[in-house]
């Protein structure tokens, strides 16, 4: 489960901005809350809300670009290749992110900081037995280590300084660093553009007839009127993908019809394509990363979605949701604690992002969270004209 995440000078995030899954006092929806152990409450779902370029997109891009730096393209750089440093303005200073997460009952804090050539500090602490301990520690190309020293300074020799050494140690199986680098590989999962063919959906369909059973009995819920769903060529790249409807004729007879999914509404492609990873984050308790839940879906099947992830009946596994939206319907206190609404707004002067969370306003309980925040009340809309949305 994540904790917390930071970011520093990183596209338009220019000083220190925190996105925080610990739970405040609020005493509201508290059946949803995740119980990592006795001491923390976590919250399953952050909404982002900001107007258009305000910067909301930018903080999932950095967590992107940490799990890529970790276990994707940029994992796997050589020496002396280009890191993805894409600072705020032409600031010099590096970025910086860090997560704080909790795995197998364990907390950890990694972070670290680059730019455009090298790593500048990179770290790696545990909480094993409630007490902080470090594994590793890097400054430049001086490294500190508490266990399996020699090791460890071994591999440190072994890694250049445009890699990260959570990565290098991770190469040649180091068990000290191995949980953190897991928790990249196992339980951080990004929703940005995805097509049906290349979504988890079709291999939940394909895998077996229980994983397929559980979509389409979702695809009913959803109410898009699909009675079955096949998936041929499965070698391929592009597998086709062909969904069954049902009709009742005047006569009482019932027929069926087929469309590939590209002749499906957007709206049923967008759902279709994120219901595979949605469930498969909920039986393996995996952080979701959503950028504008509500493209191309109805309001009911947006909510139906955060649903999933806020009922703990359905949600046993300890899964969670980050995701950016406009969906005013969403601000709702009756569905979202004042914890769990969270927004970005770009500073006027110097074009850098805020972030803010709604319970800083304290508001009342029983507020109307959803015109306040159309009213301007929050900041995080455009102003038209230098109104609000909402005059009254």
């Amino acid at each position: 489960m994540l904790i917390q995440f930071t970011i520093e000078n990183h596209r338009s995030i220019k000083n220190t901005a925190v996105i925080s899954f610990m739970a405040s006092k609020d005493k509201s929806l508290e059946s949803c809350l995740l119980h990592p152990d006795e001491k923390k409450s976590l919250l399953p779902a952050l909404a982002l809300y900001g107007a258009n370029a305000a910067g909301k997109s930018n903080v999932l891009h950095a967590l992107m670009t940490m799990k890529n730096m970790v276990i994707g393209d940029t994992a796997k750089i050589s020496k002396g290749q280009k890191l993805p440093f894409e600072p705020f303005g032409n600031m010099a200073d590096p970025t910086a992110f860090e997560v704080v997460f909790v795995y197998n009952g364990i907390r950890y804090a990694y972070g670290f900081s680059f730019d455009a050539w090298k790593i500048h500090n990179e770290y790696l602490y545990h909480w094993p037995n409630g007490r902080e301990a470090l594994i590793f520690s890097r400054e430049n190309e001086k490294y500190e280590f508490r266990e399996n020293v020699n090791e460890q300074i071994t591999l440190s020799k072994r890694t250049p300084e445009n890699k990260l050494y959570l990565v290098s140690s991770n190469d040649w199986n180091l068990p000290q660093t191995e949980n953190a680098y897991k928790w990249f590989l196992e339980k951080l999962t990004l929703f940005m553009e995805q097509t049906p063919a290349s979504s988890e959906t079709v291999a939940h369909i394909v895998s077996g007839d229980d994983k397929k059973a559980r979509i389409l009995k979702e695809l009913l819920i959803a109410d898009l009127g699909i009675s079955d769903v096949s998936v041929r060529n499965t070698d391929n790249e592009t597998p086709i993908i062909t969904t069954t409807h049902q009709v009742e004729s005047d006569d009482g007879s019932v027929e069926h019809f087929h469309l590939l999914i590209e002749q499906e509404s957007a709206g049923t492609q967008r759902f279709f394509s994120r219901i595979g990873g949605w469930l498969q984050a909920l039986e393996s308790g995996s952080l979701l990363v959503v950028d504008e839940i509500e493209d191309s879906l109805h309001p009911l099947l947006t909510r139906r979605l955060i649903e999933m992830i806020q009922d703990s009946s359905i949600n046993t596994k300890g899964a969670q949701l980050l995701f950016t939206t406009h969906d005013a319907m969403l601000l709702d206190l009756t569905f979202l604690r004042r914890d769990q609404i969270w927004f970005a707004e770009k500073n006027e002067r110097s074009c850098a992002t805020e972030i803010y969370a709604l319970s800083a306003f304290s508001p009342r309980k029983g507020e109307n969270i959803r015109k306040g925040y159309l009213q301007g009340r929050f900041g995080a809309v455009p102003f038209i004209g230098g109104a609000g949305l909402w005059q009254k």
